[in-house]
């Protein structure tokens, strides 16, 4: 699953509604106000920030994706900035980091691809991980070992309609063969497709629908050829780790080559070239799927699949001093990005070229590095101790604060409160008020927050939107459901947001800075207060249901899990998981009899029930399978 939580963050936070704070008799905030308007910032500040951006969001750390290098690169420069600062390592064994895996495949050795022709021809190509050659890769959605056999042209590898509207296999015998197959599919950008829909074109261009279809034709192994539209000048090959967390699993191995070395596949057997067959289709909407005659191709595809794909979560932390240096304070920003877009892209068409990522989240990295020196600089700071963390696989699922929270450095009963920072560079006037527009989650965690807020905004003067709810697509979301109380600072989705054009050049430095010292002094105040924050449980928007409104179930799914089901987080008092008697812990795995292989499952089947409509589900409990009724609202 690909960013599923965080693909959300439009919808799920643009329900936002202010909420005016609550006065209260609580020590937080309940002081003497201390505020007062603050200086504009320095050339020094704000050549800092850049520096530190323009580096994590440089184009060279490939879109911070997991299985890249830049995202290792990304890595080691924020531990480096660490202990520049003076914080220092939390792990037992001195470093600044805490690696984890999460699930996915890794190529773990070279791969091969062999092509046998007539008179001799002989073209073979090895594969090998992190590295790239320009005509053949291996796709992270296939299986591994060793298969061979003839090479068949099977057009689009579409079959449409159950009256066969279109099918590609419908004139070739694919069993035990080799399909090679372009990407997408006919007449794009044409009113007269022959699809039903552009959900439907989109369903049959998919990857993951090829590779099942050529599966049930019993192809014994798939290669992938861009189409014209998609190779535009480039002819760029799928990046193995491009979909290494992907979660589909194929049954065969399935490799990509380049148009060039299909071409002359193709000429060589007397077929011409890609184009003329992708014309001919486009013409009569007719398949040109044949035999490539006197070719065969070898196949040995080596991979791993599991919790393969590893990550690290970079922590350090600043000691603290006095009667409350036993506590702490979490301030947290996610550093990775969805590497080179694709399904994590929210550009037209998916787009695969690398978004950097600066918005999100170089600029909440960034801002955690500038607290973290600032309160580094302080001497003899009094108060709890400040633990900084830049998690890592947020974009695929929080998975990085999920495991630290699974495996504190710091035992949790001891962490007060937790900070995150997720997409802070993009301040802008609220449109009625004309103020800078800030968005906070969790303000209704603890006692008092609502206050804080209000007095620590004397000196800023934010528009402040604000959520009472610690649940939300972003880190601090993990710490809230260990009743942790949380505060989330962020400006807000917005055009460039999961796009190759969030870049550096784009971000409000100075709006940037000025959340800085906002939230270094709620941290302040965090770390200092006498009394430990008491954790508010908040009633939540209802999750876990449809995409579009319909009926929900009430509970917070979990992203952690490699095995099939979805992982009950939590559930919400008075919503119909809760009432049906569905628990924290449990996997549901069933709806109606049908298996819920993972969340996008789960939502699809979901989209299609109504209000009022009484489901079976079934749930995995500590290794026991039940069957409850759950009555929808």
């Amino acid at each position: 699953m690909l960013n599923f939580y965080k693909a959300k963050f439009q919808r799920f936070l643009f329900c936002l509604v202010a909420i005016s704070a609550t006065l209260v008799n609580h020590s937080i905030g309940a002081e003497k106000d201390k505020s007062a308007p603050l200086d504009n910032s320095s050339p020094a500040t704000i050549s800092r920030l850049k520096n530190d951006l323009f580096y994590l969001a440089s184009p060279d750390r490939e879109g911070r994706g997991p299985l890249t290098n830049g995202l290792l690169r990304a890595g080691d420069y924020i531990a480096d900035r660490f202990k520049e600062i003076g914080l220092k390592p939390l792990t037992k064994d001195g470093t600044y980091f805490q690696p984890f895996t999460v699930g996915g495949v890794v190529m773990n050795e070279p791969s091969t691809i062999e092509f046998k022709g007539p008179e001799g021809i002989t073209k073979a190509f090895v594969v090998e991980p992190g590295k790239k050659i320009p005509d053949a890769t291996l796709i992270a959605l296939g299986s591994e070992g060793k298969t061979e056999g003839p090479l068949v042209f099977a057009g689009y590898g579409i079959t449409m309609g159950k009256e066969g509207t279109y099918d590609d296999y419908q004139s070739i015998n694919a069993e035990k063969k080799i399909v090679m197959i372009l990407r997408d599919a006919p007449r794009q950008g044409r009113k007269d497709d022959g699809f039903e829909t552009p959900n439907r074109r989109r369903t049959l261009s998919s990857l993951t629908e090829k590779i099942g279809n050529a599966q049930k034709h019993n192809a014994a192994g798939v290669i992938f050829v861009n189409d014209k539209h998609g190779a535009a000048e480039t002819d760029a090959l799928i990046d193995f780790a491009y979909l290494a967390t992907n979660r589909f699993g194929g049954k065969i191995p399935v490799f990509m080559i380049s148009r060039k070395l299909a071409d002359s596949l193709l000429s060589a057997s007397g077929q011409g070239k890609l184009e003329d067959k992708e014309t001919a289709i486009d013409k009569e909407l007719k398949p040109q799927s044949a035999e490539i005659k006197g070719f065969s191709v070898t196949m040995d595809a080596h991979l791993k699949r599991g919790n393969v794909i590893p990550v690290r979560n970079v922590v350090g932390v600043l000691e603290g001093s006095g009667p409350l240096a036993e506590e702490a304070i979490v301030i947290g920003a996610h550093y990775d990005h969805v590497g080179s877009g694709g399904f994590g892209s929210l550009g037209a068409g998916r787009v695969v070229a690398i978004h950097q990522g600066a918005d999100d989240n170089g600029s909440g990295t960034t801002a955690m590095l500038e607290l973290a020196k600032r309160f580094a600089s302080q001497k003899n700071r009094q108060g709890r101790r400040l633990i900084f963390i830049a998690f890592s696989a947020e974009e695929l699922g929080l998975f990085g604060s999920v495991h630290y929270c699974k495996e504190p450095l710091y035992p949790l009963e001891k962490t007060a409160a937790m900070v995150n920072l997720d997409m802070v560079g993009r301040l802008r006037p609220d449109k009625d008020s004309k103020k800078d527009r800030m968005l906070v989650q969790g303000s209704g965690t603890s006692e008092g927050f609502e206050l804080l807020l209000d007095k620590i905004n004397k000196g800023f003067d934010f528009t402040t939107i604000r959520q009472k709810s610690g649940f939300g697509p972003s880190d601090h979301s993990s710490f809230a459901s260990k009743k942790i109380p949380v505060l989330f600072f962020w400006t807000d989705v917005h055009e460039d947001y999961h796009r190759p054009t969030d870049t550096p050049d784009k971000i409000n430095y100075e709006g940037m800075d000025k959340i800085i010292r906002f939230s270094s002094q709620i941290i302040g105040e965090l770390a200092s207060i006498k009394e430990k924050p008491k954790f508010i449980e908040v009633k939540t928007t209802r999750t876990g249901g449809t995409r579009q409104g319909g009926p929900k179930l009430g509970f917070r799914p979990g992203y952690n899990e490699d095995e099939k089901g979805v992982a009950v987080e939590g559930v919400t008092e008075g919503e119909p998981a809760a009432k049906a008697g569905i628990k924290a812990e449990d996997k549901i795995v069933k709806i109606d009899g049908k298996e819920i292989k993972n969340i996008e499952v789960y939502m699809e089947i979901m989209q299609g029930k109504k209000a009022g409509q009484t489901i079976k589900i079934g749930i995995i409990r500590k290794g026991k399978a039940l069957e409850l009724d759950v009555k929808l609202e």
